[in-house]
């Protein structure tokens, strides 16, 4: 049998938004301490719980800022999952390499024709500028998708075995 199973994890990179929710829910909880110390002579007996819940609150949201994106193909079949703090998976992307419209490197000329279509885009990258993403343009749950992700060269190969005619890899040294 010729069953081709690859996984890839990419760590997602923290944005410019990610780092203002950080700073955000900081100073979300240096107000809610403070407002804890000023009443806290009013509900005393609460203190405790209090002071616990705000910080495990803030640990809780700040880890689960972390994600990382796990790439799973399976005899053209790829399937995007997204672990959220190493805690959680939840499926974002599921489909097949044969019913891809397009597939090309981001920096590419196709990528540019493709931006100026109607699409959802779906970042399933570290970074929406790294050098090595890839796209492709889908029907999703019946929306039509451009999804940037960085798969490796096996995955590449493997995906243009079952659609060569959209997929726009070429192996170097062959």
């Amino acid at each position: 049998m010729n069953d081709a199973f690859m996984e890839k994890i990419v760590q997602r990179r923290k944005t410019g938004k990610d780092y203002l929710t950080i700073v955000g829910l900081l100073v979300a909880s240096f107000v809610l301490l403070t407002a804890l110390m000023m009443f806290g002579g009013y509900i005393s007996f609460l203190v405790p719980i209090l002071l616990v819940g705000i910080f495990y609150g803030l640990w809780y949201l700040l880890t689960n800022m972390s994600r990382e994106f796990e790439y799973i193909v399976t005899n053209g079949d790829l399937d995007i999952d997204m672990i959220i703090a190493r805690r959680r998976r939840k499926r974002v992307f599921s489909g097949k390499a044969k019913d891809f419209e397009i597939m090309a490197k981001v920096n590419s000329d196709e990528y540019r024709d493709a931006q100026r279509g109607k699409q959802k885009l779906l970042d399933f990258s570290s970074s929406i500028q790294a050098p090595d993403n890839w796209f492709f343009i889908t029907d999703y749950k019946g929306e039509r998708c451009l999804v940037v992700f960085a798969p490796d060269e096996r995955m590449l190969k493997s995906m243009k075995r079952f659609n060569p005619n959209k997929i726009k890899y070429v192996q170097y040294g062959a």
